[in-house]
Parts: C-alpha cells; sequence; structure tokens
C-alpha cells in the first residue's frame, strides 16, 4: 500500500506542472489580479521542501475513501487551484472527477496544504493556476 501511495505521489509530482489554460482566456491582457499559467512565470510556485515535501504531504495526508474501497472505485480525479500572491492555496475544485467520494477526498487534501512561495512574474509575487491529477489506485 505504501509503495502504490508512493506512486501515486510521484506521477503527481510528474504532472504538476501540467496547466489547463481556458481558450477563452489565453490571449487575455493580464490584470493586477490576473492568474498565470506555469510556463509565464520566472519562478514558479514552490511547495515547502520542494517535490520532496509535496510527495511527503500527499502520501501521508491522503486516504482513501472507504466508500470507494469497498465498491472498488479507482480512477484521476483533476483537481484545480489557485496559489495566490501571499502563496495561499485558494479556489480549489474538482474539475474533472471520478466518483463523489475520491472528488471530495481530493479537493481535501488540497485544501488542507500548506502555503506555498508564491510564483513570481517580472519581480512581484502573482497568482497562479494549477491542476493536477490525483490518482486514486489500490
Amino acid at each position: 500500500m505504501k509503495f502504490k501511495l508512493l506512486l501515486l505521489a510521484l506521477c503527481l509530482v510528474f504532472c504538476s506542472m501540467s496547466y489547463a489554460q481556458d481558450k477563452q482566456n489565453g490571449n487575455a491582457i493580464a490584470g493586477k489580479d490576473a492568474e498565470y499559467a506555469v510556463s509565464e512565470l520566472d519562478n514558479q510556485p514552490e511547495f515547502p521542501n520542494g517535490n520532496e515535501g509535496l510527495v511527503k504531504y500527499l502520501s501521508e495526508n491522503i486516504n482513501y475513501p472507504k466508500k470507494a474501497l469497498k465498491k472498488n472505485i479507482m480512477g484521476k480525479v483533476y483537481v484545480q487551484f489557485v496559489i495566490d500572491k501571499t502563496g495561499k492555496v485558494t479556489d480549489v475544485v474538482a474539475v474533472r472527477g471520478v466518483d463523489k467520494s475520491l472528488d471530495k477526498e481530493a479537493v481535501r487534501v488540497i485544501k488542507a496544504m500548506p502555503s506555498w512561495k508564491p510564483g513570481m512574474k517580472d519581480g512581484a509575487p502573482v497568482k497562479v493556476k494549477y491542476t493536477i491529477p490525483i490518482n486514486f489506485k489500490f
């Protein structure tokens, strides 16, 4: 089980730099409260202790919902969130889910994250939108 959680966490880390950009906002001019894609930044947001810290956090905090275990439900939940200018995780939502119990757990663990080091653009902290997959597999 620990191996599977570690594998899940590693998969998440490798995919965590992905970004789902809305086509309608892709060419918008950035305002003072704009959200940026990771690729647009000078410095990306960083979880405390980097990717190793993120892997550790996820492996220690994701709890496979008992209801999903009993029903043999597996799958990948895509969670979108914003890292604000102070590094706080906000606006957490499951944008593509599998099952309500898995979606709820994925959102819970992301909402409970500690603050990140914020992303930087032109020397100033900015909001950054992330979309990451959380793979539930047993």
